[in-house]
């Protein structure tokens, strides 16, 4: 990738339109044909990549406007799941935060593309900058389910694993640079992590691309949902072999970097947190490049990626555009700092 210096990505999702929402409940009811979503989902897509490029973020997404929830997408493209489950917690923090999970009726297999390649190409089509893609991780599918078959939950992670496996062999094929594995669960359940840590890395061992895994403390609807701590996962963490880690540092006070200046960060470059998605303010420009000169007193400045700590699908579009323009913005700041 031909990136400046403190390169700016998003996490994933983008502020989902409204009338996508109306659009896709007319065609459950049959008033819209499957080509007319297509089409509503080509222009959601469209406008997401507009504003990140005037933004001026340097690595884009398609916004995962054309999932139903980073779960969803995947489980109802997998055999064994079926949709019709009782509304369930989504995390362990609080209990009236709920959706209706999947349950696992079946043993988990794969049943042809989920269909991410296809997206990625689409993304890639309408642009110029440089693009990635975002596949949620196999616990994250695992725990947002309801398991009626599995008796063994590593079983479980592992199947999925490697359904999940295909479809990343796919994207890489398709040409796609940088993909990043989103397992917010991850900090909710840090006595799994030596195993967690093995499945990952069999699940990208020898792929030909860059991955990035990204362990946040959930956000939906801008709440956090896992009681977990970022320094539950430390030292185990960094036996990963993904080639960065994306962590939420603006909610938190950049919490993570004592445990970077404790344990290094094994040359992993780390994408790091520096707009808070569950604040409802804007951060100026000033604010972000504050951010970024307390992580550059840990990590060297070609390590670090600058990004929002996490999705901001559940937020409006102008403030979701003015953030990433303020941590473009920030971004330049500093880079003029350490040129001169």
């Amino acid at each position: 990738m031909n990136l400046p210096i403190l390169p700016t990505t998003v996490v994933g999702s983008y502020s989902l339109p409204k009338w996508l929402e109306v659009i896709r409940e007319l065609h459950k009811q049959g008033q819209i044909t499957d080509e007319e979503l297509e089409e509503a989902h080509d222009n959601a897509v469209k406008a997401c990549i507009k504003d990140q490029e005037i933004a001026g973020v340097d690595v884009i997404t398609d916004g995962e406007l054309r999932r139903e929830t980073m779960v969803y997408f995947f489980t109802k493209r997998i055999y064994g799941f079926k949709t019709d489950g009782k509304m369930k917690p989504i995390g362990n923090l609080d209990p009236t935060i709920q959706m209706p999970d999947p349950i696992i009726f079946d043993k988990v297999k794969r049943i042809g593309s989920i269909g991410v390649a296809k997206h990625w190409e689409f993304l890639q089509g309408h642009t110029s900058r440089e693009t990635k893609v975002t596949i949620t991780g196999p616990q994250m599918l695992a725990k947002r389910a309801t398991n009626e078959f599995y008796k063994d939950e590593r079983e479980l992670i592992q199947d999925l694993a490697d359904i999940l496996r295909e479809e990343i062999i796919e994207v890489a094929n398709a040409g796609c640079k940088l993909i990043q594995i989103d397992e917010p669960v991850w900090v909710g359940y840090p006595e799994d992590l030596p195993w967690l840590v093995e499945i990952f890395n069999k699940m990208i061992d020898g792929i030909n691309a860059k991955f990035c895994l990204h362990i946040c403390y959930g956000n939906y609807q801008l709440k956090r949902l896992f009681k977990g701590q970022y320094s539950d996962l430390f030292p185990a963490l960094l036996d990963v072999n993904a080639d960065q880690l994306s962590l939420e540092f603006a909610v938190n006070n950049a919490e993570p970097l004592e445990l970077f200046k404790k344990y290094g960060t094994r040359g992993k470059e780390i994408v790091v947190g520096v707009i808070d998605v569950k604040d409802p303010n804007i951060e100026t420009p000033e604010i972000v490049a504050s951010r970024i000169r307390v992580i550059l007193d840990v990590i060297e400045p070609e390590k670090i990626w600058l990004s929002p700590d996490c999705g901001m699908k559940f937020m409006p579009r102008n403030r979701a555009f003015a953030k990433l323009k303020a941590m473009v913005e920030g971004a330049k700041i500093i880079r003029e700092e350490i040129k001169n």
